[in-house]
């Protein structure tokens, strides 16, 4: 039993020797982003509007201290998501061995994303959080007439 568990560590250890500059870079750009634009997502940053992830920071919170119905309500996505993280994780570090597939699955993932993303960009924005535009984006505060543009449009009202 020991010797198992030894090698489910030296896996994780490997890969946090391996990848483990890219996790700090990502907890600092989210640092950094909190503190000067108040947002995570670039998208936000820099347009104003919602990105297709949006809400899967909160419901993947939410899941994890089992709150699942608000991490249905925030981003459903999240549940194949977890499934896939858990096969992949179950793969890589407790049976040692690739997890076959993946690239199947983050590509459905992604699709799940996009669909969730045009349903609820229809039926809810710009009027529920957080399918809102913010005022305060990069593109706005560069160019005075960007909003004007997006009202010119039909995308604000």
């Amino acid at each position: 039993m020991h010797e198992k568990i030894g090698r489910v560590y030296a896996r994780v250890v490997a890969d946090l020797k391996e990848y483990g500059m890219a996790v700090i870079a990502f907890f600092v750009y989210a640092v950094i982003v909190n503190l000067l634009f108040h947002a995570f997502c670039p998208l936000v940053i820099f347009c104003g509007f919602p990105c297709p992830g949006c809400g899967i920071s909160r419901a993947t919170v939410c899941f994890l201290t089992g709150r699942w119905k608000m991490a249905w309500q925030l981003n459903p996505v999240i549940f194949p998501i977890v499934a896939c993280a858990a096969y992949f994780g179950l793969n890589r570090y407790l049976l040692g061995r690739k997890a076959r597939g993946m690239k199947a699955l983050l590509a459905v993932i992604l699709v799940l994303l996009f669909v969730v993303y045009c349903v609820r960009m229809y039926l809810y924005f710009p009027g529920r959080a957080p399918y809102v535009y913010i005022e305060h984006n990069l593109l706005a505060r560069i160019f005075p007439f960007y909003e004007q543009i997006l009202h010119e449009c039909g995308i604000l009202w």
